[in-house]
């Protein structure tokens, strides 16, 4: 018997991932606290883009319209290889993105959506505790007792049932869990402004400069005439850092740009150096991490805030479940957080390091080939695909695990009915979808084999195409857990996942 608790989960840093671990444990059913050390929500605009999957998540959340509502999609994409030489166009709305509701990237400071979701977790009846530090852990095995330090000094002990780690990069609840993240520096810095110009005619078109003298990024903000700014900067040892202001922004992009940006009104400013690496575990018993605690990483792509969104989304569902599964069906299930996600974040570090490398290498000779083939290079098709759904993560799918069965994203098809799959699928429950011929008698909802979950029978006539199997178990987070042609290839799969009525 378990001892008894205050809270189901404690959610340590309120950032974009905490946010969403608080939102969906209340949602799955869940109690749930949520602290940051912060005295109040930043507003600095920090990440700046919003991908296709996690506006699948926010839409399970039911914040995605009020997200899209505080943004503005991308439309192109524009590389420049060099002073004279003509842009080279990527029509970001035109590619291929498939079954999604939502064909483009999204350009959104990240305070907005941190705002968006901090609403939503107001309006569900739980309010971030700010100036709130975790400052000890004790993982009991039946619960976790964790000591709290507020802004005024008091001393608060808190017993929940899980703790998950949100505070970003230098995470506490990391170091308290004993949980190492290894950090590689990539060797690069980058400058960040947030300014307003009028000189730029396209409001939603990015614009990336390959020069011989680094790096150089333009993209779009949603409000009219704001524009992030991204620099790779000279070496310290060869040059002094600038201060950031509108000159030095104006004088980097007109040395690698040729461009004028007459840019006023610096809102925000910032320079870092680039390190990257995956934390080695990502569960100690009852504690979790989850977003920037676990994985560091360059900004290229925009894929941080969406890793770290769709990281807690994994989660959550997880832990509701794992209340009423038998222990050790209980184990298999937490265990596969780390088994699910921890590939994708180790792929992830990996694929946007490679990238910064390349995009980053300071020789000049090798710049100015640089030059030349990227133009030839992301014209083809099989490139410029990948600016959609592999971008918009919309391709990440889990390796078998040992008891989900987890793989890939469940399809979202619109339906010749009207609506999309998603809309008809149980939101916190696994659902069976079942697809069935003209003629065919549907099966019967309350049959033993469904054991007691959701059952969505659909014709095939009210299906676009073939993208389902006959029977099809989707997780709540809408990646398949199992499928099969047959009810009775299915029901025999059943017997190896934890799912309980």
């Amino acid at each position: 018997m378990e001892d008894p608790v205050e809270v189901d989960v404690l959610v340590v840093g309120a950032g974009p991932t905490g946010l969403t671990a608080a939102g969906e444990a209340v949602r799955h059913g869940l109690t749930v606290r949520i602290v940051d050390r912060k005295p109040q929500r930043a507003t600095f605009s920090k990440a700046l883009v919003v991908h296709a999957r996690t506006l699948e998540v926010f839409e399970a959340m039911g914040v995605a319209e009020a997200v899209l509502a505080e943004g503005r999609p991308f439309a192109a994409l524009n590389v420049h290889a060099g002073r004279g030489r003509r842009a080279t166009r990527i029509d970001l709305l035109g590619l291929p993105w498939g079954d999604t509701a939502y064909p483009f990237w999204l350009s959104i400071p990240q305070y907005a959506t941190e705002g968006v979701l901090e609403g939503r977790l107001d309006r569900l009846g739980v309010a971030v505790d700010w100036g709130v530090a975790l400052d000890r852990l004790d993982d009991r095995r039946s619960h976790v007792e964790s000591r709290l330090e507020h802004a005024d000094g008091t001393i608060e002990l808190v017993r929940s049932r899980w703790v998950i780690g949100c505070d970003g990069g230098r995470s506490r609840t990391r170091e308290q869990a004993g949980l190492r993240l290894e950090r590689t520096a990539a060797g690069v810095t980058f400058l960040l402004a947030d300014v307003t110009t009028t000189a730029l005619p396209a409001q939603d078109e990015g614009h990336v400069f390959l020069g011989p003298d680094g790096l150089l990024v333009i993209v779009p903000m949603p409000e009219p005439g704001r524009w992030r700014v991204i620099a790779q900067e000279p070496r310290a040892d060869a040059h002094p850092p600038h201060s950031i202001d509108t000159a030095h922004v104006d004088e980097v992009v007109r040395s690698r740009a040729g461009l004028d940006l007459r840019c006023h009104d610096l809102l925000w400013g910032s320079r870092f150096e680039l390190s990257h690496g995956v934390v080695d575990r990502y569960r100690r018993g009852r504690v979790f991490l989850a977003g920037d605690a676990a994985h560091v990483h360059s900004p290229v792509g925009g894929q941080g805030l969406n890793t770290g969104v769709q990281d807690a989304h994994n989660l959550l569902w997880q832990l509701a479940l794992a209340r009423r599964v038998p222990a050790r069906g209980r184990e298999e299930l937490l265990d596969s957080y780390e088994e699910e996600r921890r590939p994708v974040a180790a792929a992830m570090v990996a694929g946007t390091g490679r990238a910064t490398r390349l995009l980053t290498m300071r020789n000049r000779a090798f710049r100015r080939l640089l030059g030349v083939l990227a133009p030839l290079v992301i014209t083809h098709p099989a490139i410029r695909t990948k600016f959609g759904r592999t971008v918009g993560m919309l391709e990440v799918g889990y390796r078998s695990g040992r008891s989900l069965g987890g793989g890939r994203r469940m399809p979202n098809p619109e339906l010749r009915g009207g609506g999309r799959l998603y809309e008809r699928l149980d939101p916190v429950r696994p659902t069976w979808v079942v697809r069935h011929s003209p003629g065919e008698t549907p099966p019967a909802p309350q049959a033993a084999g469904w054991r007691g979950l959701p059952l969505l029978e659909l014709p095939e006539e009210d299906l676009p195409d073939e993208s389902l199997s006959r029977v099809t178990l989707v997780r709540p987070d809408r990646y398949v857990a199992l499928r099969g042609e047959t009810a009775e290839e299915a029901w025999a799969l059943m017997a190896h996942l934890p799912f309980a009525r």
